[in-house]
């Protein structure tokens, strides 16, 4: 479902700014586009990291992890899943508060509240929060499935 909405703003992000161009070169500019383009930017970011740390395309060093015994490696990939998940929900709960701080601002252009902007946060953080809950599961269900 992520994916499919990254691929929709990122279509949506193309179309404002092709209209920006023309309206700008042949009538009057569109003082909206570029704020709408920079949040759906910011969404599509933030979402689209969702979608690497699902598929675990992230950068990672593998120099000295893989060089470990299988049952180690996978105490030090819950160890790791332990603390990504103490850091998203560090991200959720700021991002909320970031959200309630910032909901008497409005955009300059939209005049929309930019707690919709900073709703990625939270959303974002529990997109990967639920990732990280799979990536568990999975890695205890292979370790079951794999002694059975």
């Amino acid at each position: 479902i992520t994916e499919y909405i990254v691929f929709g703003m990122m279509v949506v992000m193309t179309a404002i700014i092709i209209l920006q161009i023309i309206f700008r070169f042949f009538f009057t500019a569109l003082s909206w586009s570029e704020e709408v383009t920079r949040f759906l930017l910011v969404w599509s970011s933030l979402l689209g990291a969702a979608i690497g740390f699902k598929r675990g395309s992230h950068i990672t060093v593998t120099l000295l992890v893989s060089k470990f015994p299988p049952k180690t490696l996978k105490t030090l990939k819950f160890s790791a899943y332990i603390l990504e998940a103490i850091f998203f929900y560090i991200v959720v709960v700021y991002g909320v508060s970031l959200m309630r701080v910032q909901a008497s601002q409005t955009s300059a252009a939209l005049l929309i509240s930019m707690s919709y902007v900073y709703a990625i946060y939270p959303i974002g953080g529990i997109i990967i929060f639920i990732h990280l809950i799979s990536n568990i599961l999975e890695l205890f269900y292979k370790e079951v499935s794999e002694e059975a």
